[in-house]
C-alpha cells in the first residue's frame, strides 16, 4: 500500500467517524421526542481509494410493531369516535332507572291512569294524567332532537376528518417525492422519513391504510380495501357526498360497510360515517316506532274517536298515519283537546278525546280502557328486536337498554384498544427509541477511532516530511 493509499484510507476513517458522531449526537439530542427513530450508519468499503464510507443512514424502525400500532390505533379511533358520537344522543335518552327516561315516563303515565281510574271525577288527577302524557311526548321530542344533533355532529366531524386527511395525503405525497430523490446516506432523508411516518400515524387514526414500501424508498399507500391513496407521489382526494352517504377517493367508492366498495372499515372517519348514515338513523327509527306505538295504543283504546280523529297523542296535531312514521318521535304531541292552555279540557282523559259532552264523573270506563291498553301488548316492527306483540313500556325499556348499551360497549372497546396502542407504543419505544447510555458508549468508541485515524495521518505526514527532507 502506498503512502497516498494509506492517507486516503485514514481520511475516509475520519469522515466515517465524523458522520457517526453526528448521528450519535442527533440521537442524544432527540431522545424522547415523539416520532423520532434512532439512527445508525451503514458502512462499507469505499468505492474509490479504499477505506470505508457511510452508504446509508438506517432508521431502526420495527415494521411489524409499526404496522400493529397503526391497526390498533385505527381501531381505537373508531371506537372512541363511536362512543363519543353515541353519547351526544344517549345522554338525552337517559339510562335505566334514572327517573327521566322513556320507560320511566311511560310508567308514570300508567300510574297516573290507575290513580284516575279510582277517582275519575278528580280534576287534579285528570290534570296529572295530562302532565304525565306531556312529559312522555316531550321526552320523545328531546330524544329525537338529540339524535338529530348527534347526526349533525357526526357530519361536522366527517368534514373535519376529510379536510385533515386530504392535507395529510398531500403532505405524504410531497414528502415521498422528496425521499425518492434523496441519497440513502443523506441525513435529511431520515428526517423526511420521520415526517412521513408521523403523517402516516395520524392518517391511520382517521382511516385504516396499507403501506407498501418501494425499492426507491418511496411508498404506495392504499385504503384497507385496496383503493389507491398515494402512488408515484400523487395523492387522491377524498370526497364525501352527504346526500348519498358516499365516500370516494380519487373517484373510487371507499364508503365503509358498503358492499363492493374498496374502502375503509376503521378509524374516526369510518366511525363518523357509520354513525351518521347507519347507527343513528336506526336508533332514531326505533324512537319513531315507539312513538307510533304510543299514538296507536291510545287511538285504539278511545271509543269516542271518529275515523281519522286524533287521540290523546297526536302526530303534530293530527291522527296517526302508519305510512308516514319517519321523524314521528320529533312530532308526537299531546292533543290540544286536553290542554287547558290551548283551550282544551282535562276531563276528556276520563270521557274520551272525541266525547261531545261531559260524561258521568264516576264513570271510569274510558280511563280503564286507556290503562289496560297501555299495560297490554302492542304490535311493533319485528326488526327492532321483538318477535311479536309487547307492552309499550317493555319496548321502551329494551330500546334504552340496547342503545345505552351500544355506547357502553363502544367505550369499553375504545379503552381496551387504547391500552393495546399504549402497550405497542412502549414496545416501539424500547425497540426504536434512543438509549442515552448506549449512545455515549458509541461516542467513546467513535472518539477512539477518530484519534487512531488522526495518529495514522500524523505518522504519514512525518514520513512524507522525512522523505522530502532527504531529497
Amino acid at each position: 500500500m502506498s503512502i497516498t493509499s494509506a492517507y486516503m484510507t485514514s481520511r475516509s476513517g475520519l469522515t466515517v467517524a465524523a458522520g457517526q458522531a453526528e448521528l450519535a449526537s442527533s440521537n442524544i439530542a432527540n431522545a424522547g421526542r415523539a416520532g423520532y427513530v434512532r439512527r445508525d450508519a451503514a458502512t462499507s468499503e469505499a468505492r474509490f481509494g479504499g477505506g470505508a464510507e457511510i452508504t446509508a443512514i438506517r432508521r431502526d424502525v420495527d415494521l411489524t410493531l409499526q404496522s400493529r400500532q397503526r391497526i390498533e390505533g385505527a381501531g381505537a379511533a373508531f371506537q372512541t369516535a363511536t362512543a363519543s358520537g353515541l353519547a351526544v344522543y344517549t345522554r338525552a335518552l337517559g339510562e335505566p332507572g334514572d327517573g327521566r327516561n322513556l320507560g320511566d315516563r311511560i310508567g308514570e303515565l300508567q300510574s297516573r291512569l290507575d290513580l284516575l281510574s279510582a277517582e275519575p271525577g278528580d280534576a287534579n288527577a285528570q290534570a296529572a294524567v295530562v302532565r304525565a302524557a306531556a312529559a312522555l311526548s316531550d321526552t320523545l321530542n328531546e330524544s329525537a332532537r338529540a339524535a338529530d344533533t348527534a347526526r349533525e355532529t357526526a357530519g361536522n366531524a366527517i368534514d373535519a376528518d376529510i379536510l385533515e386527511a386530504n392535507d395529510l395525503l398531500g403532505d405524504i405525497a410531497a414528502l415521498d417525492s422528496q425521499i425518492r430523490l434523496q441519497p440513502g446516506g443523506d441525513m435529511s432523508a431520515a428526517g423526511l422519513r420521520d415526517r412521513r411516518d408521523a403523517a402516516l400515524e395520524r392518517l391511520s387514526q382517521i382511516m385504516d391504510v396499507r403501506v407498501q414500501t418501494r425499492s426507491d424508498g418511496g411508498i404506495d399507500l392504499h385504503a384497507a380495501g385496496g383503493a389507491a391513496l398515494v402512488e408515484d407521489g400523487e395523492a387522491a382526494t377524498l370526497v364525501y357526498d352527504p346526500g348519498s352517504g358516499t365516500l370516494s377517493a380519487g373517484g373510487v367508492d371507499v364508503t365503509p360497510g358498503r358492499e363492493g366498495a374498496r374502502g375503509i372499515s376503521t378509524g374516526s372517519l369510518s366511525a363518523q360515517i357509520v354513525l351518521r348514515d347507519q347507527t343513528l338513523p336506526e336508533m332514531a327509527a326505533a324512537l319513531d316506532e315507539l312513538a307510533r306505538g304510543v299514538i296507536a295504543t291510545f287511538e285504539a283504546a278511545d271509543a269516542s274517536l271518529a275515523p281519522g280523529q286524533a287521540g290523546l297523542f297526536t302526530d303534530a296535531g293530527g291522527a296517526l298515519d302508519p305510512a308516514a312514521t319517519g321523524g314521528l318521535a320529533g312530532r308526537i304531541a299531546v292533543n290540544d283537546a286536553v290542554r287547558p292552555e290551548a283551550g282544551g279540557d282535562v276531563r276528556r282523559v276520563r270521557d274520551g278525546i272525541g266525547a261531545p259532552a261531559a260524561g258521568a264523573e264516576s264513570d271510569p270506563t274510558q280511563v280503564l280502557a286507556f290503562s289496560d291498553a297501555l299495560s297490554g301488548t302492542q304490535s311493533f316492527d319485528a326488526s327492532f328486536g321483538f318477535g311479536g306483540s309487547v307492552r309499550v313500556g317493555d319496548f321502551a325499556a329494551r330500546l334504552i337498554s340496547d342503545q345505552a348499551g351500544a355506547t357502553s360497549a363502544a367505550s369499553s372497546a375504545a379503552e381496551a384498544q387504547r391500552a393495546a396502542v399504549a402497550s405497542i407504543a412502549a414496545e416501539r419505544a424500547a425497540a426504536e427509541g434512543v438509549n442515552i447510555d448506549d449512545e455515549l458508549q458509541k461516542l467513546l468508541a467513535i472518539e477512539q477511532s477518530y484519534a487512531a485515524n488522526s495518529q495514522v495521518i500524523t505518522a504519514l505526514t512525518r514520513m512524507v516530511d522525512t522523505l522530502l527532507a532527504a531529497v
